[in-house]
Formats: C-alpha cells, structure tokens, sequence
C-alpha cells in the first residue's frame, strides 16, 4: 500500500475510536441541531400556507437556514478573534446539511 493510503487508513480508524468514545456527546449535540431547526421551521410557518408550494418553501427555508446560521457562529468567532475570514465556512455549511438531512430523514 501506499504511505497515503496508511494514513487514510489511521485517519479512519481515528475517526470511528473518536465517535465511539464521544457518542453520548454526539447524539446531545444531534438533539440540539434538531431542535434548533424545529424551532426555525415553527418561526417560518406561519408565514406560509400549509400545503402545496408553501409547505415545499417553508421546508427549503428552514433545512437552508440552520446550516448557514450554525456555521455562521464559529466563523464569527474566528472573525472576532484573528479578523479574517473563516477559511472552512463552506465545508462546515455542508457538513452541517449533511448531518441536519440525515436527521431530517431519520424524524420524519
């Protein structure tokens, strides 16, 4: 194998032994981003009807939103600190989206 292909492999293992030993911390912080997007999915829906196209926006809306606001707070500390701008905020946007659809498929 390849030198990079074993580090890859270490990163991996890395990984899963980190998920397993935080689980129980993982899955309060998974409870907290879920209820943070119900609590931004009530806020929006009363200003849409329930059915049809405003059911379909509220839910872009919402499952948009969470991500963009809970990665927009780390970057702003990063901003407050060193007054640059937060390299990773679009790779954190996304890996935010991943783990809130996961959710959303799993509660729905």
């Amino acid at each position: 194998m390849h030198n990079t292909t074993w580090k890859q492999w270490l990163i991996f293992v890395l990984v899963v032994l980190l998920v397993v030993l935080s689980a129980h911390y993982l899955v309060r912080a998974s409870d907290l981003l879920w209820a943070f997007y119900q609590w931004v999915h009530g806020l929006l829906a009363p200003l849409f009807s329930g059915s049809g196209v405003g059911h379909i926006i509220l839910g872009l809306l919402s499952l948009g939103v969470v991500p963009l606001v809970v990665s927009a707070v780390p970057a702003a500390g990063y901003w407050l600190l060193t007054k640059k701008q937060f390299p990773y905020f679009w790779p954190l946007v996304w890996a935010v989206l991943l783990i809130l659809a996961t959710l959303f498929l799993v509660h729905v």
